[in-house]
């Protein structure tokens, strides 16, 4: 992208129309809060399982490792429990306005499989650091930083080869030809395109790129094959994810989460070590409150590279497209569908928003569009 690119000062309004804008602020405001008084609340009992945390590894009489692990299941489970009600109001919020389709049924019990997801999670990545903290006293944090990249490389490798599962190929031989177009001339190689089918349970639209080496791979949500949207607006989607691949963002995302996770294992090996390290299973919620605590302190950094590179999808997207129309269309679409808020309080863009605001995006586009007039 141009360094110094100049962005035209557009008025939300008038771009997305002022009932689009309203109902995109009410909608995101309701999720906004409810993600705040939720961290708010994890936070809080992490601190009261950080004072409980030493009686509960006593009390069960195993060995430390074996007491850390369970301790951090104990921790992990209540943590979900604190959780739930910020989830099922999310929910029911998204419910209401069209956008999940999910049954109550559904709502209310599939979060037990994300426990068991989470607690599976824990045990493997506990075992590992309890492992390393026995052997390595309290430098653990450096074989653990290691191990931790390792494993989150192998999950990238590997994901999108389970995530094909109940995938199709794109059906229209015109867009899936535009497709293949629009790979040679971003320089994105040869990656699979797969439509994945969401519209069962939910109205929003959506696409993401995945995979490195040989399962680079690039998601279109089936709600974005609907109707509500062009075909030159897929096709700038696509357009948007190959420039991902193309540019190996997901490779730079794997050197900046190593980057972060560095000194926050850092801070959890120091925060702990005043109190035996994480030999002593009863620092396991010292351990979580540390790791969660930097997480968060680190988010605002995070989300600006995310939004850097996103930024700069959508600049490949409209050289390999070269259709700022297009990408101007989707964008106004995102807010009408997905109920998005054009552009967000500054907290909440600290926060929580990983891609540019919509207003943003469709500044760029028509920054673009005057710069190729």
């Amino acid at each position: 992208m141009p360094a110094d690119l100049p962005l035209p000062s557009l008025d939300q309004s008038s771009v997305f129309g002022a009932h689009a804008v309203r109902v995109g602020v009410r909608y995101e405001r309701f999720v906004d809060y409810d993600w705040l008084l939720g961290t708010l609340a994890g936070i809080g009992t992490l601190v009261v399982l950080v004072r409980r945390g030493p009686r509960l590894a006593r009390s069960l009489g195993l060995r430390p490792v074996n007491a850390g692990i369970i301790t951090g299941v104990v921790a992990t489970t209540i943590l979900w429990a604190v959780s739930l009600p910020f989830d099922i109001a999310a929910a029911w919020w998204s419910r209401r306005h069209g956008i999940s389709k999910d049954s109550w049924g559904s709502i209310v019990f599939s979060p037990w499989g994300g426990l068991l997801g989470k607690t599976f999670g824990i045990v493997i990545l506990l075992a590992l650091l309890l492992l390393l903290a026995r052997r390595f006293a309290r430098s653990w944090w450096i074989p653990g930083a290691a191990s931790v990249f390792t494993l989150a490389v192998l999950l990238q490798l590997l994901l999108p080869y389970a995530n094909r599962i109940g995938t199709h190929p794109v059906r229209s031989p015109s867009l899936a030809a535009e497709i293949e177009r629009l790979k040679a001339r971003e320089h994105a190689g040869h990656p699979v395109v797969r439509v994945e089918p969401v519209r069962g349970s939910t109205t929003a639209a959506n696409a993401y790129a995945i995979g490195i080496g040989p399962s680079r791979s690039v998601f279109l949500w089936d709600t974005l094959l609907d109707g509500r949207f062009t075909r030159r607006e897929v096709r700038f989607v696509a357009g948007h994810e190959l420039a991902h691949l193309a540019r190996r963002h997901l490779w730079k995302g794997l050197g900046w989460g190593a980057l972060f996770g560095v000194p926050i294992l850092a801070g959890a090996a120091y925060a702990t070590g005043r109190r035996g390290g994480l030999r002593n299973p009863g620092t396991v919620p010292l351990a979580l409150l540390t790791i969660t605590v930097l997480q968060l302190a680190l988010t605002p950094l995070q989300n600006a590279v995310s939004r850097r590179y996103e930024a700069e999808a959508d600049w490949i997207g409209l050289e390999g497209t070269r259709d700022p129309a297009a990408a101007r269309g989707l964008f106004k679409e995102f807010v009408r569908t997905d109920l998005q808020n054009p552009d967000p309080p500054g907290w909440v863009h600290v926060f929580l928003d990983d891609h540019p605001t919509p207003l943003n995006r469709v500044e760029q586009a028509d920054a673009w569009a005057a710069l190729h007039r």
